[in-house]
């Protein structure tokens, strides 16, 4: 998904994605490690999702800090 579409979502959903982002990710790299793994890209994928997620979360509280020092 783009950073453009992770935007729209609400703080608490991205809470959420990030949550079954890292799951899924645990889940390929065992898969990977054990060979069983069909999509190689797929862990990159989320991998970037993962850093995606978090960086919008990072420019919000950036952003909130910002506001309240005014």
């Amino acid at each position: 998904m783009k950073a453009s579409e992770w935007r729209s979502h609400e703080p608490s959903e991205l809470d959420f994605q990030l949550k079954e982002l890292r799951k899924r990710l645990f889940e390929l790299r065992f898969k990977q490690a054990s060979e069983e793994i069909q999509d190689t890209k797929e862990v990159q994928k989320t991998r970037r999702d993962i850093a995606r997620i978090l960086t919008i979360q990072n420019e919000r509280r950036i952003a909130a800090k910002e506001q309240a020092n005014g």
